[in-house]
């Protein structure tokens, strides 16, 4: 019991955190903080959009037009995909984190088709499930939380998506940045 009660509250922080950002994130557009914060420190904002714009919503609707502002900006595409890709990552890990605390409040039958999910994914080998996630995060407009919060609750282990998760993310912000300097 006790360790259900732990569960629920992390799943409960988890949840909160991402409702302050989402709303903070609705009120305060990307080009508003760049504005404020400036080009000079682009780099560290474009981090922090990264996170923040992950961890706030189940799209990636601020993130894109920050990168494409500082891309503008004058910022090296290749460096903030890099920066960015990285800060991507740490925001979809914390949804994915927050999917695998959301197992201890499942429903059983919930938790049934998670179990299922996993043992068809534990069936194939890591490569393919690399690769698709690969696919899915860099080449897709698709939000990565769903991919990542599905991986938690479903139990497929962290170390089997990171990697892939941040080649993809590195190079979808690498992408947009690069076609945002040619375009201007």
């Amino acid at each position: 019991m006790k360790n259900r009660a732990r569960n629920s509250v992390i799943f409960f922080l988890l949840l909160s955190f991402i409702i302050f950002w989402s709303v903070l994130l609705y009120f305060i557009t990307p080009q508003r903080l760049v504005e404020r914060i400036g080009v000079q420190n682009g780099y560290l904002l474009s981090f922090l959009f990264g996170v923040f714009g992950e961890a706030a919503t189940f799209t990636a609707l601020s993130y894109y037009p920050a990168i494409i502002a500082l891309a503008a900006g004058g910022l090296s595409p290749f460096i903030l995909g890099l920066i960015a890709g990285t800060g991507m990552t740490v925001g979809n890990s914390l949804y994915f984190f927050f999917g695998r605390e959301s197992r201890n409040v499942l429903s059983e039958k919930l938790e049934k088709q998670a179990r299922k999910v996993l043992h068809w994914v534990e069936g194939k080998p890591n490569w393919i499930l690399q690769i698709i996630i690969f696919i899915y995060v860099g080449f897709t407009p698709f939000p990565n939380n769903l991919l990542t919060v599905s991986g938690g609750i479903t139990g497929v282990p962290f170390r089997k998506i990171i990697l892939p998760l941040f080649l993809g993310n590195v190079v979808l912000t690498a992408a947009i940045a690069y076609i945002t300097t040619i375009s201007i």
